[in-house]
């Protein structure tokens, strides 16, 4: 792994600049091959189950993740799956590309010495902006809600990216929103003119995720400001402030960010039926968490 090299905050402040620091951060993290040769497998008219079996069967740590995954409290599947034959028939091959997605994400970071923040609450408060994006899509009847939890999962690795880059102004700043008790992303536009969200979800652009993944991320302090999927955008918003307001994990956030009313519109949810989807999605959150920071 390449040495991390930080940045001088003059060198990145400003919204022309902010594609310095993720150039940085790619020299230093990347996805594995696996997954680009699983995007275009999944693009070929010609693949079939043995193709992706036999593709994911070349890195044995993976599917080791994968199936851990795959029967995990997530799923809840009645049967244990045991084979990657099956996770892909049952899963499909789409959520399994998430999963590889996902799992790589977390091993990268995880791979990086990030001194201020304690990446077990980082990730436990991913899980469950993750857990409660995906909640709310089930209680409000949306298409494969599934698809949100991905975007909710991710949406604060551009923070971890802050950390590695900007230690210096992270360790000024974290002190001041918690004493203020304000929300940290309001002191990075002040002190950089882009958030956390933004570098994100041009990260997540730059490695080729889908956009149904990085647009959310991307806008999730702002989701009003989203094109094609300003509704997921609106429920990783929700979920993220709600978590915040729970203090359930932190990703350096000790401030509860506002919720947009419009955001609770799009999404067909009241603040009181939030209470309601938190409690069912709290039961899963632990053996989750559990699950995803196993080794």
């Amino acid at each position: 792994m390449a040495g991390i090299n930080t940045i001088d905050i003059s060198e990145v402040r400003g919204q022309d600049r902010r594609d310095i620091l993720i150039s940085e951060v790619t020299k230093l993290i990347s996805l594995p091959d696996i997954y680009y040769r699983l995007e275009s497998a999944i693009e070929s008219p010609t693949a079939a189950i043995d193709d992706f079996s036999l593709l994911l069967s070349t890195d044995a740590d993976l599917c080791a993740r994968l199936l851990r995954m795959a029967n995990s409290a997530f799923y809840s599947f009645p049967a244990k799956i045991e084979t990657i034959d099956r996770a892909i028939s049952t899963i499909g091959i789409r959520q399994i590309r998430e999963l590889i997605l996902m799992t790589s994400v977390v091993e990268a970071f995880n791979g990086v010495p990030i001194e201020l923040v304690n990446m077990r609450t980082f990730w436990e408060h991913s899980v469950a902006v993750g857990v409660l994006t995906r909640a709310m899509a089930l209680y409000t009847g949306q298409a494969q809600p599934e698809r949100f939890y991905i975007p909710g999962l991710l949406h604060d690795i551009g923070r971890l990216v802050l950390y590695i880059q900007l230690p210096g102004l992270m360790a000024e700043i974290v002190p001041q929103a918690k004493a203020q008790g304000q929300p940290l992303f309001l002191f990075e536009l002040k002190h950089l003119d882009y958030t956390h969200a933004e570098i994100g979800g041009r990260l997540l652009e730059l490695w080729k995720v889908p956009q149904s993944i990085y647009e959310p991320v991307f806008y999730h302090h702002q989701p009003h400001k989203a094109s094609e999927f300003i509704q997921l955008a609106s429920a990783v918003h929700i979920a993220d402030a709600w978590v915040n307001d729970k203090q359930f994990g932190t990703s350096g956030e000790f401030g509860t960010p506002t919720i947009r009313p419009e955001a609770l519109q799009l999404m067909g949810v009241q603040t009181h039926e939030m209470e309601e989807i938190w409690v069912k999605a709290k039961e899963e959150i632990t053996d989750i968490v559990n699950q995803f920071l196993s080794h």
